[in-house]
This record gives C-alpha cells, structure tokens and sequence, in this order.
C-alpha cells in the first residue's frame, strides 16, 4: 500500500514538473511587446520658479514605460507630474531599458545616474529577476550594492518591492509559483532597504487586485506589462512614499 501511494506521487509530480516544462517552454515562446524603438523617459515638469528637482529613475522596461502608449503615460513621468503639481520644477531622466536585472542596474545604470547629480532617486528592479532565477544571495548582495553607491551620493534613495507577478500572460500554475518568486525578492529588497533605512514602495500589495480584477485596463497588449492604466495605478502606489522621502530630507 506504502509503496503504491509513493507510485502515484511520484507519478503525480513528475506530471506537475512536465506541465511547468511545457507552460516555461510557452512563457518563452510568447510574443511579448517589441522593446525598439525604446521611448525616451525624461523631462521637464512644472513651474519655471517650482522648487528645483533633478530626479532620476532606474529599472527595467517598466521604468522605461514599455506597455504605455507614450511616454507620458510611463509611471516615470507620472510621477514627474505628481511631484510638479506639489510645486517641484522637476527635471526627470529615466537610465532603466527593457531586460534589465539587478545585476544591469548595478554596472550600467548607477554610474549614469550619479552623472546626473540627482536629488532623488527611483530603484523599480526585480521582475527579471524573478524570471531569469536570479537566486536570492546574488539579488540581495547586488541590490544592496545599488542603494550603497546611490545612498553614498546623498540623494534621496526611493525602492520598490517586485511587482505582482502573478501575470495573466502565465498559466497556471506556472503564475503561482513566478507570483511567489516575486514575493521571495521583495522581501529581500525590504531587509536590503530596510539595513539602509531606504523607504521602500510595497507595489504587490498596493496594486494586484487592480491587475487581477479589471486586467483589460491594467495590462499592455501582452498581458504581462503593464498598460496605462496600470502605470497609472502604479503611480498612485508608488507616489505617497516618495513625496514622503522628499519632504522628510528636503
């Protein structure tokens, strides 16, 4: 009896494993959005005598709006918006590009956004960490990495938790098991922005039931990044914490 039921465990996963194989194998396969012509992220914003404000993004393709259909509508400028509308001249410049991991922001966006002499600072990175299986030291040791040099500049250093991964563009139950790599790195980037008193934007929690309820008005076309209306929701997640940051330094 023992032996039967190992049988049919056995049996029972390796039919899960072969299924995730194949979703893996469609998840690749899928046509997600064309990421050239990329959009140019920046900008000014605000009143002529607005209080001045250079303000950097660092990221991915959701940093670099990819899923809006103009670059206004990015969160990148979103956010700009907000910060102009609260009596900021924002100058805004967005370094991240579509694919980036941890790893990319480290050795090609860091230094570039420094050469900006930044007053503050957006860190939006971890989907493709999530993805790409980034393990949990190298994200961490590299994400700590990141608000160290960003931290040491003295600017004001904002960070994001891992969006909701829980994409419609997955089956099931391959979006379980990306939605749950998604939470192990954001509890990551809250211990790393948390050791450097970094405020951090928890987005998952803040944004997900807009995604799952209404996805037609969350999504981009692919159904994986976001779309105008979710770097609107986004925004408006992402906005309290770094009006916060700003005023409490300013």
């Amino acid at each position: 009896m023992v032996k039967r039921i190992g049988l049919v465990l056995a049996a029972a996963l390796g039919l899960f494993a072969a299924v995730l194989v194949v979703q893996a194998f469609l998840a690749m396969r899928r046509e997600f959005l064309p990421t050239e012509p990329a959009y140019t992220i920046g900008g000014t914003f605000g009143p002529p005598d607005g209080a001045p404000l250079r303000f950097v993004v660092l990221g991915d393709s959701t940093a670099a709006g990819l899923g809006a259909s103009d670059p206004r509508y990015s969160y990148a400028a979103r956010l700009s918006e907000m910060l102009a509308a609260d009596g900021f001249r924002v100058e805004m410049t967005g370094v991240g590009f579509s694919g980036a991991t941890v790893a990319d922001v480290l050795e090609g966006q860091v230094d570039r956004a420094l050469a900006l002499d930044p007053d503050l600072i957006f860190v939006g990175i971890g989907a493709n960490d999530a993805t790409h299986l980034t393990t949990l030291y190298s994200f961490g040791r590299d994400l700590g990495a990141v608000y160290d040099k960003l931290g040491a500049s003295g600017a004001t250093v904002v960070g994001s938790g891992i969006p909701d991964m829980r994409a419609k563009a997955f089956l099931e139950p391959l979006r379980s098991i990306v939605g749950w790599r998604g939470r192990e790195l954001s509890d990551v980037v809250e211990r790393e922005a948390n050791e450097r008193s970094i405020p951090v934007v928890p987005l998952a929690a803040r944004t997900a039931a807009f995604f799952v309820d209404d996805p037609d008005a969350a999504y981009a076309s692919d159904l994986f990044h976001p779309g105008d209306g979710g770097y609107a929701a986004w925004a408006r997640a992402i906005y309290p914490v770094l009006i916060e940051a700003v005023r409490s330094t300013g």
